[in-house]
This record gives C-alpha cells, structure tokens and sequence, in this order.
C-alpha cells in the first residue's frame, strides 16, 4: 500500500491547472495544439474572463475564494463544466478534500476523454484518496493520450514499481 509520503511525492509539482481551456489567437504567443475535446466545448469571452480570475487567486494561494468563483460560474454558466470541474479538482487537491477531487475530476473526465491532463490530474487525486488501482489506470491513460510527457510517464513508473 502506498503511503501519504508517496502521494504526496507524486503530487509535488505535478498537479496542473489545465491549459484546458484554449487561448484566443491574440493571446497566444505560439501555436498551440488542442484536442478535439476541447473544441467541442468552446469558452464564451465571459467565461473565460472568470476562469482566469479564478486562475489568479490559485496562483496566489487563495484556494477558498478560488473554488467559491468556480463554482458560481458553473452555477451561472453550465456549459463551463469541463474547464470548471478540472480546476475545482485541482482546488479541492489542494486544500486535501480528495474525495471532491476525484468527484470533480470523474465529471471532467466524461466531458474531456482525450485529454492527457485531465486523466493525469484525475489520477492524481485518486492516489490521494487511497484509489492506487485506479489511479494507475487514469496516469496510464494520460500517458498514452501524451506519450511524449516524460513527467507522466515518470508518475506512472513510479505509481506502478510501489504497487509492486
């Protein structure tokens, strides 16, 4: 059984607030490739401008007004449920209310399948709830949607070789 040394040795810079949400073309400085998912689910101006204040108070460590405006704009913009519930799960990882994690990352996982940092995350959060069999599954995921992320591969050697 893995300890909370190990979640938290996995957790250690590895949780992401998702670039999950697309940058417009002014304010992008380069080309950004975005999944299919992410298309589906197109951000209105307003939404945006909320998602990034909220960004902003995570940034600067004030987890508890940032989960308040997140979930006042999925109450007031339902359509923001897929970039909404990701960074209340990170939020909730946060502030160790795993089990809210893994609940926000299950919704965000069913709106955004194909995106690696959303099961990379959702992994995460279930090695925090004590979910290891699941947790491996999600990273593994991740990795094979992002094949190129030496960080989640990484994640996931080490999440496989404790399970051991």
């Amino acid at each position: 059984m893995l300890g909370r040394a190990f979640a938290v040795f996995l957790l250690s810079a590895a949780l992401f607030a998702p670039a999950a949400f697309p940058q417009t073309a002014a304010s992008a400085s380069q080309p950004v490739a975005v999944s299919a998912d992410l298309l589906r689910h197109p951000i209105r101006e307003k939404v945006r401008r909320r998602l990034m204040k909220a960004l902003k108070k995570m940034e600067s460590g004030e987890h508890e007004t940032a989960i308040e405006q997140l979930r006042e704009t999925l109450a007031k913009y339902p359509d923001s449920a897929p970039y909404v519930d990701n960074l209340l799960g990170v939020e909730y990882v946060k502030t160790d209310r795993f089990q809210e994690a893994v609940t926000s990352f299950e919704q965000a996982v069913s709106w955004l399948p194909k995106d690696a940092m959303t099961h990379y995350n959702f992994g995460l959060a279930l090695v925090c709830a004590g979910d290891y069999e699941r947790a491996a599954h999600e990273v593994r995921r991740a990795v094979e949607l992002d094949p190129g992320n030496p960080q989640m591969q990484a994640r996931l050697n080490a999440l496989l070789e404790n399970q051991r």
